[in-house]
């Protein structure tokens, strides 16, 4: 059973963000421009008080247009507190741009970014840890 919580925002807005609970996830789409303006309304929805019980976040950036060093914050933020509840950040469907800049950051090695929904049967795959996992040439 999936339940959808929708929050969208005015036309003149430069984000629409919307949240649906599947199984143990959250999942939460951003389209727009994740900025200065913007980025503060995206933490808000992932704050403890929204989330309730759910401590695994997966959020659709595929409509994503810009993002900047205050929408990556956020991620950075939200990934640090889900991670200290053994809880998780995925990212999904991320656009090549923000793919690029993930990894020119450095950021691709604690994010997790995956085209689908990952299934928490298979913990060991998406584990928690303190330390990222470190890239090989065997592991990459």
């Amino acid at each position: 059973m999936t339940l959808v919580i929708k929050e969208t925002t005015p036309p003149d807005d430069a984000v629409e963000i919307s949240r649906r609970v599947e199984g143990r996830w959250v999942v939460v789409s951003v389209a727009g421009d994740l900025d200065l303006a913007t980025a503060p309304r995206l933490e808000a929805t992932l704050d403890p008080s929204h989330l309730g019980e759910h401590k695994h976040v997966a959020i659709d950036t595929h409509r994503l247009r810009f993002i900047d060093s205050s929408g990556l914050n956020t991620l950075i933020k939200v990934w640090k507190r889900l991670r200290r509840a053994q809880g998780q950040l995925v990212l999904m469907r991320v656009p090549p741009s923000l793919g690029e800049r993930l990894n020119w950051m450095g950021l691709d090695r604690f994010l997790t970014v995956t085209d689908t929904l990952p299934d928490l049967r298979n913990r060991d795959r998406f584990r928690v840890s303190a330390e990222p996992e470190r890239r090989t040439t065997e592991n990459a």
